[in-house]
């Protein structure tokens, strides 16, 4: 038998060996690239620098820039909300007059559909102020086959995933009750009530047919009572209004809800006397979480270059959602690939040879652009195989300088991206009052968010180029896990509870922190002195 000495030797010296033969392989790989010779001139390489240097400057949005897009957005927030006037933000009223405070319980669905994916949740909410006894997730890519479904077929396969996630957790109702279920809808909404509103269109690439003008919420509750699960969808919301109502559940400093993800959104907490658009007469005194739509901001203080223009004439919904269109997910990636391919055909970044994959549309993806981006592998060496896996480059293609252009080119894409929205959260805080310093928390759910470093740190910079350090250190973003899916939940917590208690049903007086915290009517715009209130239950993460 061979003694532990010998085994653990013979181990080291393989391990040794495959570390040789990994670094050799690198080596060759770098030298291969390093080495290889392009095809080409001076007036190539000349016309290669002269384009790089022309996305240099229009890509940089400048702090001048950056201001006269946050004035042109606060003007159309304050048109729209007149009701005598139109702009490109929608301003949607939520009709959300009632906000979670944490002494909701009780069993709740909820469904969340955005632009990627699709989620059914169950919740159980505890009797104790805060706390969560259990919570239960499935998701569903959204393939693109989904997105041209007819309305009532894509309803279908909503309820038909609910009602086998309710059968599988063993949470389905029992024949006569009525499961309450939340619905985040993730598309412009007009509102006539916290749980009822008509669809004004469709985004994000999604065009099913027979849906636009009706009610996700009749749709929905008839899609489940063919699947032999009748319910009350007591909460119809959109994600962003979802994320703020979430994240207001742990802070009550929250007065911004933002979606960084496939689209872009955000939604705030605006002054009834503001508000002159909504469906019925505002309480006077009372709050109104408006949906801004500001995907669809249009002004020309904003830079749009000839890749933006050629994206969004070639899209499902062209001379739409500008802004959304050169700052989320859904489009950035492509923003890089086509300013990449341009380097490649007119300044031969990659030699004579163009390959298909390159000129593929979406080839590559935001997530890739962001891999790029924060690459910091021995001679980009990570950049080079994302670029031979997405855009179908050969290894003698790929010269470090090649992938030194391509990682500043997704650089300066996602950094223009990050400073755009800086100046759309700059005019929501100049809107609600808030820039001397008030802590302002702001809840953000949408993986480029979440996994986009560079994009977060764009933010932040412009903010402070924006509003001054003082101000903009006041505002802290926090990412809410799960945000929009738990936001719907809650929302429709938040109604049953208010709904309990108009009834008469006083089985359990509020206390003195119900009263303080009952939601959006008694709710002072002013900061909450005592900051963070610590809760048990799902949290959210300060970036």
């Amino acid at each position: 038998m061979e003694d532990q000495g010998s085994s653990h030797g013979k181990k080291v010296a393989f391990l040794l060996a495959g570390t040789a033969a990994v670094a050799l392989a690198a080596a060759y790989y770098s030298g291969r690239r390093a080495s290889s010779k392009r095809p080409g001139n001076n007036q190539q390489a000349l016309k290669l620098q002269k384009l790089l240097e022309k996305y240099r400057k229009s890509l940089d949005v400048s702090a001048e820039t950056l201001c006269a897009v946050r004035d042109d957005m606060v003007t159309q927030m304050n048109t729209t909300l007149s009701g005598n006037g139109q702009s490109s933000l929608m301003m949607l009223p939520s009709m959300v007059d009632e906000l979670p405070n944490g002494f909701e319980s009780g069993d709740f669905f909820a469904l969340d559909m955005g632009g990627t994916n699709f989620r059914t949740v169950y919740v159980k909410l505890a009797d104790t102020h805060g706390d969560m006894d259990d919570l239960q997730m499935d998701e569903f890519p959204l393939g693109e086959d989904m997105h041209h479904l007819p309305g009532d077929k894509l309803f279908d396969f909503m309820a038909e995933k609910l009602v086998k996630f309710a059968e599988r957790i063993g949470k389905k109702p029992e024949l006569g009750q009525l499961p309450v279920v939340g619905f985040c809808f993730s598309f412009p909404l007009k509102q006539k009530s916290v749980n009822h509103g008509t669809l004004i269109k469709w985004n994000k690439g999604f065009t099913n047919s027979g849906s636009v003008d009706e009610d996700p919420t009749d749709m929905l509750e008839a899609a489940l009572a063919r699947q032999g699960m009748k319910s009350r969808v007591m909460s119809l919301v959109n994600d962003t209004v979802a994320t703020l109502a979430a994240c207001r559940y742990q802070d009550q400093d929250t007065m911004i809800g933002i979606i960084l993800g496939t689209g872009s959104n955000g939604a705030y907490v605006e002054r009834a006397e503001r508000v002159h658009n909504a469906a019925k007469k505002l309480p006077k005194g009372a709050n109104m979480i408006i949906n801004c739509e500001w995907g669809n901001l249009t002004t020309d203080a904003m830079p749009r270059i000839d890749e933006d223009k050629a994206i969004d004439a070639e899209s499902v919904n062209p001379d739409n959602q500008h802004f959304e269109k050169m700052t989320a997910g859904l489009y950035m990636g492509e923003i890089a690939r086509r300013i990449i391919q341009r380097l490649a055909d007119e300044g031969a970044l990659f030699g004579r040879r163009v390959p298909a994959a390159l000129r593929t549309k979406n080839s590559l993806s935001t997530p890739q652009m962001s891999k790029i981006d924060h690459d910091t592998s021995t001679d980009l060496l990570t950049t080079a195989d994302i670029l031979q896996e997405a855009c179908g480059l050969a290894v003698d293609q790929i010269t470090l300088h090649s992938t030194e252009v391509v990682q500043e080119i997704c650089h300066l894409v996602g950094w223009r991206a990050g400073r755009l929205k800086a100046a759309a959260i700059a005019a929501v805080m100049r809107q609600l009052d808030r820039e001397n310093g008030t802590r302002t928390v702001v809840g953000v759910d949408g993986g480029v968010f979440e996994h986009y470093g560079y994009y977060r740190d764009a933010i932040k910079a412009g903010l402070v180029e924006i509003m001054g350090k003082k101000a903009a250190e006041a505002v802290e973003f926090k990412h809410v896990n799960d945000g929009s899916s738990l936001g719907a939940a809650y929302l429709a917590a938040a109604k049953i509870r208010a709904e309990s208690l108009q009834n008469g049903d006083h089985s359990e007086s509020e206390s003195d922190l119900e009263k303080e915290n009952r939601g959006l009517q008694e709710r002072p715009l002013t900061p909450n002195k005592s900051g963070d209130k610590a809760k048990k239950g799902r949290q959210v993460d300060a970036d």
